[in-house]
């Protein structure tokens, strides 16, 4: 077994990657919680402000204006047997993060 490759920054979950699996830690919790690459179905970047139903609201309200940009996207990992997990992350972008989120989704296309 290879060392893993860990990803730690502020306003992220902590993320170490090994070769059959990878573990997430949340930015408000104390453990890591493990996904096996075999059992994930997708992984997935969630932007609010992507959303219809928010961009209606931001049109209509000055105060959603103002604070919009503040939204913190969400890190969403789809598991095969319809189960999932959402990690809050910074709506910041960060290019570590962006390759270790490679990293992954490659890793579950080959297994």
């Amino acid at each position: 077994m290879t060392e893993p490759i860990v990803f730690d920054v502020k306003g992220y979950p902590i993320m170490k990657v090994y070769d059959d699996y990878f573990e997430i830690k949340a930015i408000d919790y104390w453990e890591f919680r493990r996904f096996n690459f075999v059992d994930v179905k997708s992984v997935e970047i969630l932007n609010p402000n992507q959303n219809w139903l928010y961009k209606l609201y931001v049109i209509t309200s000055l105060i959603a204006q103002i604070f919009s940009k503040d939204e913190p996207n969400t890190l969403k990992i789809n598991l095969k047997n319809y189960g999932d997990w959402k990690y809050t992350i910074s709506n910041k972008r960060n290019l570590e993060f962006d390759r270790i989120i490679k990293l992954i989704r490659q890793r579950i296309i080959e297994k």
